[in-house]
């Protein structure tokens, strides 16, 4: 009669095979996500930096558009001082010729007076 020997190795073997694998999985998983460190609040930075960016950028630009118009309003109310103060001038010349010819005529007035009365 033959004895069988039975072979406990390879039952040992698997399992602690199987545990091996299983521990290296782990650590591969769990080392993984320790070291791939989350990069979501430098996203968000990014993010914010560039919202500011282009916000800047718009505020930028509406300025622009301001100031330009703006310096057109200036530029066409500047046009209309130099008027009024050509009319201006245009008047006070007027007034005094005006001036000049209404003491002649008051001076003639009064002088026919005089001789009005003097008949």
């Amino acid at each position: 009669m033959q004895v069988k020997k039975l072979s406990v190795t390879p039952f040992i073997t698997s399992s602690v095979m199987a545990a091996l694998i299983m521990a290296t999985l782990m650590v591969a998983t769990y080392s993984q996500s320790a070291s791939a460190r989350s990069i979501l609040p430098e996203q968000n930075d990014a993010a914010a930096a560039r919202d500011a960016v282009g916000d800047s950028m718009s505020k930028l630009e509406d300025l622009n558009k301001r100031i330009k118009s703006q310096e057109a309003v200036v530029a066409k109310e500047q046009e209309r001082l130099q008027q009024y103060q050509t009319e201006k001038a245009q008047t006070e010349q007027d007034l005094e010729s005006r001036k000049a010819i209404f003491e002649q005529k008051s001076k003639v007035l009064d002088e026919a007076w005089k001789s009005r009365s003097n008949y």
